[in-house]
């Protein structure tokens, strides 16, 4: 039987304790990260990353590299057509965030690259 010592347990390795072990080790926190399966590739509910998102990834200094090295697609605006007229939804292009779209991509690579940079 292991026995492990640390000073944090973060238990799943979904977006939130992926982001919760990254940023915990980052300050220098021993963390361990506990996950029942051996990679992240499964379905799961989404495939974006918000603005939001990005903005924290801008902040810790990883956000270049992230859109470097994760194939992705991104949308600055949604609409939607009906009876011949397009009709605006959203638009990001004016947020005031670094990313002024929402980022398409499969959630595993999401995971897999703060995985990395952790």
């Amino acid at each position: 039987m292991n026995k492990w010592h640390t000073a944090c347990l973060v238990v799943g390795g979904g977006p939130a304790g992926m982001m919760l072990s990254y940023l915990l080790a980052r300050s220098g926190v021993q963390t361990i990260l506990v996950e029942k399966h051996g990679d992240f590739l499964r379905d799961f509910r989404g495939d974006t990353v918000h603005p939001s998102t990005t903005d924290l990834m801008h902040e810790l200094g990883i956000l270049d590299d992230f859109l470097r090295e994760v194939p992705h697609q991104t949308i600055e605006q949604l609409g939607i057509g009906f009876k011949g007229k397009t009709f605006d939804l959203i638009d990001f292009r004016h947020l005031p965030t670094a990313c002024k779209y929402v980022v398409f991509m499969p959630q595993w690579d999401f995971l897999n690259f703060v995985a990395d940079k952790a």
